[in-house]
C-alpha cells in the first residue's frame, strides 16, 4: 500500500487521468485488505451484494474503457479472482456482456 500512496503523492502535480486511476487502484487495494481480513477471521460469505458490487464494477469499467480481455479487465477492477469470475456469470446470465476470441484469449464486450 505504501508505494501506492507515494505513487498518489507523485502523480497528484502529473496528469489527472493517471492520478485518478491511481486513487482507484488505492481504494481496490483498501477494499481487498478489509475482505481478506473479514475471510480470515470466517466472518465473511460472498452474497449477493458482494457479486452485484463487483458486477458494476465490471459494467462501468467496460462502458468507461471499451472491450477488455480477461486480464486487464481483472487488473482494472482489482476483485478477487473467485468474485470476478462470479460477477462475470452474473453479467453474462443477464445478457450484459459478450465474449469475442482474441488471440487465445476472450475480449469481454458490453452487449
Amino acid at each position: 500500500m505504501a508505494p501506492i500512496l507515494a505513487s498518489l503523492a507523485a502523480a497528484r502535480t502529473a496528469q489527472p487521468e493517471q492520478f485518478e486511476r491511481l486513487l482507484r487502484r488505492a481504494a481496490a487495494l483498501c477494499w481487498l485488505e478489509r475482505f481478506k481480513r473479514e475471510t480470515s477471521k470466517g466472518d465473511h460469505s460472498v452474497g449477493y451484494n458482494l457479486i452485484g458490487e463487483a458486477a458494476g464494477s465490471i459494467w462501468k469499467t467496460l462502458d468507461e474503457r471499451g472491450p477488455q480481455t480477461f486480464a486487464a479487465l481483472m487488473e482494472e477492477v482489482n476483485a478477487p479472482q473467485n468474485l470476478f469470475f462470479m460477477a462475470i456469470g452474473w453479467l453474462s446470465r443477464e445478457q450484459k456482456v459478450r465474449f469475442e476470441p482474441a488471440g487465445g484469449d476472450y475480449l469481454i464486450c458490453l452487449a
